[in-house]
Formats: structure tokens, C-alpha cells, sequence
């Protein structure tokens, strides 16, 4: 069987190194044929890597996505902001898409790609990879087998860690809603994904709290100056400190992220020049951020169910738990430690699951998605896919209506929102 050919948008952290890795790694089953990407040192990398002629490599991604089409299936891996123009026009030319999470900032540009692809008659994939880690999919086997009863509430919890909260949704690309979705879409429209599917139902009706309480200029330390390298008399106890995070590691460590988004040369001195000028070097208490830093959303979904799902930025270690309960019994897990716990109700047996996967690769998700995908482009299965843009639009309509319930204080009818914005964009 010939390899599924793919062109990429996007050569970062996801377009290069995890779906062109994959490709790499299986060329019998994927193979890159052309890219775009503005970043003139990630264009040449990606194209070193996949041997691409020069007339296959582009700046821009209009020119690949006005020519003829050059491929089965599209990749579009650029940041929250600019998935939403090349994704149709990907759409438009005929490419099936595997289009990185979230689908859009907006609600509505969510609903506009998933009608596209529908129309267009083409796969939409959208990257979900937590769906594919070994830890979520033996969780939905133990509720799909009725071990557990009749659902009454999920709780899913999203610890996420202090130096990661600081580096994306702080200081880095993810830092406020002018140039990224919400933190409910930019980092836990998996989790939103994960209670969809692990529910098995629509949501309802949404409430949310919380919002951005610590990560601001009054709780900055007495005389912190712009920048940790502007001499910050606070600077040898701040767990927040720049220099220490991003000067500490050698270069091999420091080409890959979180370090590699301060500065594409790895050495010390280029690290430093880019914290005296860049974004990863100011003080986290006056950056310019608006970012939630803390949030609960609470969830009625059909028959009665009840979830949970909260995250915050201040954790110890990354850590995602769920706790799901039955009739019957309970399931417990941390995907961290690669353990799943059910109980039965009336036994003192428990039944331990083991799952394998690292935290480099999303748990094994990483490589599950990109092989589901080009299995389902291979077989030309849309029905195969796991995480459609018709599926996955559940969840993110899920994470904009909790945004607006946290927004004006009051719970949101899902069902409403969702026809609301379904109304608008022409759905039949």
C-alpha cells in the first residue's frame, strides 16, 4: 500500500515534531510532500527532514493552498488564531484535514469549519490525542462495559504545573484572548473532549467560576522591576524567576520545549539576549496577560448525569485525575502514574489497570491520532474517525458556553447556545 501523502501548515511544535516525526518514523505510512511556514529556520528544518524541493517549501500558505492539490490530506498545525483561513481553504481544495485543537478562538468559526468539511464532503480530524492515549481509552471501556452502573457524576480535574502555567498562558503565545482562545480551549478543550465521550451524552446546561487571581500586578513582590534580569530583589526565592527556568539547562536540553520557544539557538547567550527583549523574560505579576488562572465549570448533561471539571495553574507537578461513579462502583485514575482503580460497591476487591505511555507524546496519544488518521484517509472511513469536527464541536461549544456562564454569572442552556450559533451558520 502506497503511503498516505500530506502537505503541512504550521512547522512548530506540533506540525514538525510530532506529525512529521510520525511521518518519519513511518514513511510506509505517511509521507510529507510540501509545507508552509513564515519561520525561515522551521521551513528549512522541515524541509531538510522530509527532503522537499524547493518548489514544494512556502512562506505563506495561500500559494501551496491556491494551487492544485498536491495531496490526500492537509495538516494545519499553526497557532489558535490562524487555523480558521487555511483550514477552509484546505477544505475548499479537497484535502482531508487533520487540523490541531482547538478547532477555532471563536464559536462560531468552529461551527463555519465543521459545516465546511461537511459540505466539502471531507474527513475533519480534529487533535484530540488524549483520546487515543491507552489511560482514557481503557476508562471508557470500563464504562462502556457497565461495570460501573448507571452513571451519576464525573469529575475530571486538569493540575496543570506552575512553570508550564507561566510559560504558555503567562508570559508565551497562549498569554490572552487577543491572540488565543480561552484557557477552557487552549489547554482543556481535551479535558471538555474527554467528558463528552467518557459521558456518552449531551450536555445541558453550564455554570462556571473562577478567573485570573494571582498572576497580577498586585501581587507582584515589593520593588519587582519589569524583568527578572532587571535586578529583582525578590529573584533568589521566586519560583517564577525567568533566568533560573530558562538559563539553568545545557543546549541539548534547552532545543527542546518549553526552552526552545525562548530562543531557536539553544546557547546561553542567545537564551539571555532573548529574556532582556522577549516576552519569556518579564516578571509574571506585569506581563500582559488575561488569562484565567483558575476555573470550575459544573455540567448537567442528559438523564441526570452530573460532572465536574476544574483546572488551575498553581500545581506542584502536572497531574490530570478523574473520578467517575455508578451505581454500581467507581472508577479512580491519575494519568500520570499510569493507573486506573475500579471498585464495586459492597466488595473490598479492587481491580487495578496498568496502562503504558510517557508524558512525551501525550501518553502514547500523540502517535494514536496521527495513526487513526491516516488509517481512516487510507481506508477512506469518515465514520472511523474518533474525534470528527461534528463530534469534537460538542465539547468546544461546551467550553464557550462555560465561558459565557462564567462571564455574565448565570448558567447557559447548551442546547440554546448551541442552536443559536447553528442557526447562524446555516445548518440545515
Amino acid at each position: 500500500m502506497n503511503p498516505v501523502e500530506a502537505i503541512v501548515v504550521g512547522a512548530g511544535l506540533r506540525g514538525r515534531l510530532t506529525y512529521g516525526a510520525w511521518a518519519r518514523a513511518h514513511p510506509e505510512r505517511l509521507r510529507i510532500v510540501a509545507v508552509a511556514e513564515p519561520d525561515a529556520t522551521k521551513r528549512r528544518r522541515m524541509a531538510d527532514e522530509h527532503g522537499l524541493p524547493p518548489e514544494r517549501v512556502f512562506q505563506d500558505w495561500r500559494p501551496l493552498l491556491d494551487a492544485p492539490r498536491l495531496a490526500a490530506a492537509a495538516i494545519v498545525a499553526t497557532g489558535d488564531t490562524q487555523h480558521v483561513e487555511p483550514a477552509l481553504a484546505a477544505l475548499a481544495r479537497g484535502y482531508h484535514l487533520l487540523l490541531e485543537k482547538p478547532i477555532a478562538p471563536e464559536a462560531a468559526d468552529c461551527v463555519r469549519v465543521v459545516e465546511a468539511a461537511e459540505r466539502a464532503g471531507r474527513l475533519l480530524q480534529i487533535g484530540h490525542v488524549l483520546r487515543h492515549s491507552e489511560f482514557y481509552e481503557r476508562a471508557h471501556d470500563v464504562i462502556e462495559s457497565g461495570r460501573l452502573g448507571e452513571l451519576v457524576l464525573l469529575d475530571l480535574r486538569e493540575h496543570v504545573a506552575h512553570w508550564h502555567m507561566t510559560h504558555s498562558y503567562v508570559r508565551g503565545k497562549f498569554r490572552n484572548q487577543r491572540i488565543a482562545a480561552p484557557i477552557l480551549l487552549a489547554k482543556s478543550c481535551h479535558d471538555l473532549d474527554l467528558l463528552v465521550w467518557l459521558a456518552g451524552r449531551r450536555a445541558l446546561r453550564v455554570a462556571s467560576f473562577g478567573g485570573l487571581g494571582h498572576f497580577t500586578a498586585a501581587n507582584a513582590p515589593e520593588g519587582a522591576p519589569e524583568r527578572c534580569s532587571d535586578g529583582c530583589p525578590a529573584q533568589a526565592e521566586c519560583i517564577h524567576d525567568a533566568e533560573r527556568f530558562y538559563l539553568g539547562p545545557d543546549e541539548r536540553t534547552a532545543a527542546l520545549w518549553p526552552w526552545a520557544d525562548v530562543s531557536p539557538d539553544p546557547s546561553r547567550a542567545a537564551r539571555r539576549r532573548a529574556l532582556e527583549t522577549g516576552p519569556y523574560g518579564r516578571c509574571v505579576y506585569r506581563a500582559d496577560n488575561d488569562v484565567a488562572d483558575r476555573q470550575l465549570v459544573a455540567v448537567e448533561l442528559e438523564g441526570g448525569l452530573a460532572a465536574t471539571f476544574a483546572l488551575h495553574g498553581l500545581a506542584t507537578h502536572e497531574r490530570r485525575t478523574l473520578r467517575i461513579a455508578g451505581t454500581r462502583g467507581e472508577l479512580r485514575g491519575v494519568l500520570q502514574s499510569g493507573e486506573l482503580e475500579v471498585t464495586r460497591h459492597g466488595s473490598l476487591d479492587v481491580e487495578r489497570i496498568r496502562c503504558s505511555g510517557s508524558e512525551l507524546g501525550h501518553f502514547g496519544g500523540d502517535d494514536g491520532l496521527v495513526e487513526h488518521f491516516v488509517r481512516a484517509v487510507a481506508d477512506d472511513r469518515p465514520d472511523a474517525l474518533r474525534a470528527s469536527g461534528r463530534v469534537a464541536l460538542e465539547s468546544h461549544l461546551l467550553g464557550f458556553a462555560a465561558e459565557r456562564a462564567r462571564a455574565s454569572g448565570s448558567p447557559v442552556d447548551v442546547g440554546a447556545f448551541r442552536a443559536e450559533l447553528e442557526d447562524g451558520a446555516g445548518f440545515p
